[in-house]
């Protein structure tokens, strides 16, 4: 016979399965962009702050849904880099940083690989 104690727990027990598992093994496979992510988060919270701004007018400056935004700043989503510059201009800041990139930066490609093509071995702008 069950006390009223099992029966009460029971109500309140799901049926259904959390998936708590699943989702760790998820969190602990991807903690890599998870972990970027979340600082990248923090900074858009700090800049929105620092601005006096909100999240919804920087969804306003980016066109997209407050929702969106809201997804950005949990620190959870894979953002790409198109999303990540939209982010850097919308806000006036750097969120990321590429060590040894310059835009101004000429190479030149050596003889051996020139070839037959008369537009290789000049230098381009990267």
């Amino acid at each position: 016979m069950k006390t009223e104690r099992i029966i009460n727990f029971e109500k309140l027990v799901s049926k259904e399965k959390s998936g708590w598992l699943e989702k760790a093994k998820w969190r602990q496979e991807n903690h890599a962009w998870l972990d970027k992510s979340s600082l990248i988060a923090i900074k858009i919270l700090r800049a929105i702050s620092d601005q006096g701004s909100s999240q919804k007018k920087l969804a306003e400056k980016m066109e997209v849904s407050a929702q969106y935004i809201n997804k950005i700043v949990k620190g959870s989503e894979n953002l790409s880099l198109e999303t990540i510059s939209k982010l850097e201009m919308a806000l006036g800041i750097q969120l990321i940083d590429v060590v040894g990139f310059s835009t101004s930066i000429n190479y030149e490609i050596p003889v051996t690989v020139q070839g037959s093509s008369s537009h290789l071995g000049k230098h381009y702008p990267v």
